[in-house]
């Protein structure tokens, strides 16, 4: 009996003490007791107490709780403070492992916390493989690399490209904005975002950036690059086929098929290139730009090699800018100039260098040119220093002012009155209203005067201090004497609505086959119907 006793003690111990052993190259043990339970071809070694797996040649380090090892199958159940090692890097620590030898693949399941000295995820689902090193998490996870967050439903960790690639749901935070889209692939080396898909951005300041086909993020650099998407300011929405943000710089650009939008002051700017700094509020836009504003039942264009729009939080210091080669069209007003100022408050236009305008037949000039907009029709018009208004009549002769000054008013949209101050000069030729003949012109100098227009044609002039003039009949009216000096008539000058819209401009259909060519242009891919339901008609109709 004492024989028998000695036995079991010593069998004890060594359950207790000495649990160790080693199967297909795996060295396992614990602190407390193991058993083997025979259950067949589901034959297993329960664990107990802080165990352990040491796999040398995945250079894998397991620990846990307790644990269930099946040999045989090569596979790996561990509970509790489950805590994986791999090399000297990777840590992952969770409440519940399936360690699969033959696929090299650990189930880590509930708060599992991942790091590898670069990046620390949290999830309740990840696999994670030894041979590769990489890992997936999905049910949702959250990775920090670190200022930056990212979020998402599903991810892949891809060691060997440096690459993380995130599904569903995905949220980025910086410091500098925060995004949400879809699909993100993010590496780990350039801290490089690339999103896919629809993609909004939020930056600090509260501009938005939404992207149709995504972008890039420079997370280190604090820049942006979206494909196909919109910049939302405060005062515009900005949508280009290629934008970036620069956040050091505090810069936005958008390339390629550029919008700018103010619903506010009903502004469209198209154009090839543009940009927008924030902190002095200016937004540049060149390539082709045309501005349209809404105004009345009426559109007034513009176009310039370069437009500018500065933004203030004093509305009066508010304005859009033009330089080189400025045309103004609008169906009562037509103009060009060298540069513009559009104050937008009070809906004033400066023209500079050599401006011209025409307005039914009236054609005027001057140093510069400024014209005050009322209920989005021409109101008030100062032309400064040599001043020069031609009015061609209805048998093509030229009604001519001159001056130093001038102020013209309109109603109506049309000419109603021009005043002349300093320096007055006139050309005006009387006609017979009944055979609409010239029956002599008259020649005036003076001080000031003023001139009536009635539908937009001179009618009446009145001339103030010691006007000095001659009537001159028909048959003594000479061409030098039918011209005022610095006489110019510019009409080859005058845009018209094409001109002004350059490449926007819409391109004419003339035969059937054209409209057909042009309706599938306009037809979404996916409208496969409509697309054979036009061929077919054009067709039929041939």
């Amino acid at each position: 009996m004492k024989f028998q006793r000695i036995i079991f003690l010593s069998l004890l111990l060594i359950s207790t003490f000495s649990l160790y052993g080693q199967r297909n190259g795996v060295k396992y043990g614990s602190e407390g007791y193991s058993e083997v339970v025979n259950r067949g071809a589901d034959r297993f070694t329960r664990l107990v107490k802080n165990v352990w797996f040491d796999i040398k040649e995945k250079d894998t380090y397991i620990t846990g709780d307790s644990a269930l090892y099946y040999d045989k199958q090569g596979i790996m159940i561990v509970f509790g403070d489950v805590r994986i090692k791999k090399g000297d890097s990777v840590n992952i620590t969770a409440h519940r492992l399936n360690y699969y030898m033959k696929d090299n693949k650990a189930e880590l399941r509930n708060n599992v916390v991942y790091n590898d000295n670069r990046i620390r995820l949290t999830t309740n689902y990840l696999d994670y493989f030894t041979n590769s090193e990489d890992a997936r998490f999905y049910n949702g996870g959250t990775i920090v690399d670190g200022e930056t967050t990212l979020k998402a439903q599903d991810a892949f960790v891809i060691n060997a490209e440096n690459l993380i690639k995130f599904y569903e749901d995905v949220s980025l935070k910086s410091p500098e904005y925060d995004l949400e889209t879809d699909t993100l692939f993010y590496d780990q080396i350039t801290k490089i975002a690339t999103t896919f898909g629809p993609t909004q951005t939020i930056m600090q300041d509260g501009e938005i950036i939404d992207a149709e086909e995504g972008g890039r993020f420079y997370t280190d650099s604090k820049q942006v690059n979206y494909i196909d998407g919109k910049i939302t300011t405060e005062n515009y929405e900005i949508f280009g086929d290629d934008l970036f943000f620069d956040d050091i710089r505090q810069e936005s650009r958008a390339k390629g098929n550029v919008r700018v939008i103010s619903e506010e002051d009903n502004i469209i700017i198209l154009g090839d290139i543009a940009t927008t700094k924030k902190d002095s509020g200016i937004t540049k836009i060149w390539g082709n730009p045309v501005m349209k504003q809404l105004v009345e039942g009426d559109t007034l264009y513009m176009t310039a090699d370069t437009l500018i729009s500065i933004d203030s939080k004093i509305d009066s210091l508010s304005r859009l800018l033009a330089y080189k080669n400025v045309k103004i069209f609008k169906t009562d007003m037509q103009g060009v100039a060298d540069s513009m100022a559009y104050m937008m408050s009070d809906s004033v236009i400066f023209l500079y260098r050599d401006p011209i305008l025409w307005n039914d037949g009236n054609q005027l000039t001057a140093d510069t040119i400024s014209m005050e907009m009322k209920n989005g029709k021409l109101n008030k018009m100062h032309m400064k220093n040599r001043a020069f208004t031609v009015n061609k009549d209805t048998i093509s002769n030229y009604n001519q002012i001159k001056g130093r000054d001038m102020t013209a008013f309109f109603k109506d949209d049309q000419m109603d009155r021009i005043m002349v101050y300093g320096n007055g000069e006139s050309i005006y030729f009387a006609l017979d209203e009944k055979t609409n003949t010239v029956t002599g012109m008259n020649k005036i100098l003076c001080s000031n005067m003023k001139i009536q227009f009635v539908d937009g044609q001179m009618n009446d002039i009145t001339f103030y201090k010691d006007p000095e003039g001659k009537f001159i009949p028909p048959h003594e009216i000479s061409e030098p004497e039918t011209r005022l000096k610095d006489f110019k008539w510019q009409i080859d000058r005058k845009p018209d609505l094409n001109e002004v819209l350059g490449k926007y401009a819409p391109k004419p259909v003339t035969t059937e086959e054209e409209v057909v060519q042009d309706s599938l242009k306009k037809t979404k891919p996916e409208s496969t119907q409509l697309k054979k339901e036009l061929k077919n008609r054009a067709q039929n109709e041939n």
